[in-house]
């Protein structure tokens, strides 16, 4: 591959533009474009001529004409974070089968219909879990490249559900920890078949961790948090949801070492179902939600608010149900209006009488910020905007964010990465089988060889640059423009 002249055109565009930025200084935005664009446009010509002298390789090489014949030379385009890659991929038929694929593409892993470099779908996948799906196409449009808003759709609906397969830690590597803590609630999401969202879909938010650091007066984070989430309709998702929990714990956790897991939510079923799957567990009740409750329905009675208030906390802290179900029960006779609030207290205070006194009383109980990490991890994209999703599509992204919260946007390749080669084992490789295909030894060494003989443009290019980058002209002009101000 002859890389001087690609190497020459970008130093002269450079040079060009950085003319144009002595002649006109307090232009330097223009300047700072054309470098930008220059590079881009160079960096895709290179790329375009990596791939076109890869597949030159393979119809060149031993190997593949033992097993395959040329039928014909095709170009493919691609969309890369550069720009558009366009390069030659030839169409091979095997002796053998008569199956006929482009080796290129196999060894590349790169599906069929695939419009997409790696990098450019990791790009847009991380831009459209923080904005819109036209905001990441625009992010990707460079030169003449057309990228629309649902072809960004498309890639989120196409992230596999298990995402990446956790990573096995063995029995020495796994973490000892007394105590473990699991904060669960749910985003209500927008759904786009029905516009006046009487039957929205729900976001299951889970997430584990061991503890909590200060980080500053009132203020904490997570030790070691990993989030789980997504859509999980039904019963039987539920469950494997909750199973996908355990597994995380007994992967990375001791068992023998651990001793309690505290479950924290609003008392929904599907939260506390989570004792039935995660092993040590018991539900712990979220004071948020107490005291939402509990607020409510003393806004009702004909005392003074904060005595009412002080009662009940009285009466849960000393653990008297009974008298706190009185007083609900007085508050409901006097008051008028305040039927469902004292209802919803009582269901409240009855289904989770016992998860309150572990609230309470349990020195090992930490506070539940599970409504502030649903806004954070979910609404912030999915549910704070006037918008509306699909069923695969508000599942996906719930996926998605978890999985940029678990590992980093930079983690997004691996990602695009197993799904791809997920995708190409089960539709490529069991059917031409190119596993054995590389590019051959030989051709590497001659490969080698003809690069070292361009040294002898080294000086060249020295020459050419080092006489365009006359200081003179430079200079000159600088002057003229300081002589204006």
């Amino acid at each position: 591959m002859d890389i001087i002249p690609l190497l020459l055109q970008l130093a002269n565009g450079f040079l060009n533009a950085q003319d144009e930025f002595y002649d006109h200084p307090d232009r330097f935005a223009d300047m700072e474009k054309a470098v930008a664009d220059l590079s881009h446009k160079a960096a895709a010509q290179f790329l375009s001529m990596a791939l076109t002298e890869m597949d030159d390789i393979l119809c060149r090489g031993g190997a593949s004409k033992q097993r395959y014949t040329t039928q014909r030379h095709d170009t493919r385009t691609l969309i890369t974070t550069v720009g558009d890659v366009t390069f030659t991929h030839t169409l091979f038929e095997d002796r053998s089968s008569g199956k006929t694929c482009y080796l290129l593409d196999e060894l590349l892993h790169l599906p069929g219909r695939e419009r997409f470099s790696s990098q450019a779908e990791a790009k847009v996948l991380v831009e459209a879990q923080v904005h819109s799906y036209q905001h990441a196409a625009d992010s990707l449009q460079i030169g003449n490249q057309k990228v629309s808003r649902t072809a960004v759709m498309s890639k989120v609906h196409h992230i596999t559900e298990e995402l990446l397969p956790d990573e096995e830690l063995s029995e020495t590597e796994k973490k000892h920890c007394d105590y473990l803590y699991i904060e669960a609630d749910e985003d209500h999401i927008h759904s786009q078949q029905d516009p006046n969202n009487r039957n929205g879909m729900i976001g299951k938010l889970i997430y584990i961790f061991e503890g909590k650091d200060s980080v500053g007066k009132g203020r904490y984070e997570l030790v070691f948090p990993h989030y789980h989430g997504g859509l999980y309709q039904g019963s039987a998702a539920n469950a494997r949801l909750w199973t996908e929990v355990d597994q995380y714990i007994r992967n990375h956790y001791d068992l023998d070492s651990l001793k309690k897991v505290y479950i924290s939510g609003d008392g929904g079923g599907w939260i506390k179902a989570g004792t039935d799957y995660v092993g040590k567990s018991v539900f712990v009740a979220d004071r948020f939600h107490l005291m939402k409750y509990i607020n409510r329905v003393s806004r009702c009675t004909m005392d003074s608010e904060d005595e009412t208030k002080a009662r009940f906390y009285k009466y849960i802290y000393k653990n008297k149900p009974i008298a706190a179900k009185k007083l609900l029960t007085r508050i409901q006779n006097h008051c008028d209006g305040s039927d469902r609030a004292v209802e919803e207290c009582r269901s409240f205070l009855t289904n989770n009488w016992d998860a309150i006194q572990r609230a309470f009383h349990d020195k090992h109980v930490i506070g539940c910020s599970a409504e502030g990490h649903v806004s954070h991890v979910y609404s912030d994209r999915m549910s704070s905007r006037p918008m509306g999703w699909s069923v695969q599509g508000s599942d996906r992204m719930c996926r998605l964010r978890c999985f940029v919260r678990n590992y980093g946007s930079e983690r997004v390749i691996d990602l695009v990465r197993y799904r791809r080669e997920k995708v190409f084992r089960e539709q490529h490789l069991a059917a031409t089988g190119t596993d054995g295909i590389r590019i051959e030894q030989p051709i590497r060494k001659r490969r080698t060889k003809a690069q070292n003989e361009l040294a002898k443009y080294y000086d060249v290019l020295q020459v050419t640059i080092g006489g365009y980058t006359c200081t003179a002209r430079k200079t000159f002009a600088i002057r003229n423009r300081l002589n204006e101000i």
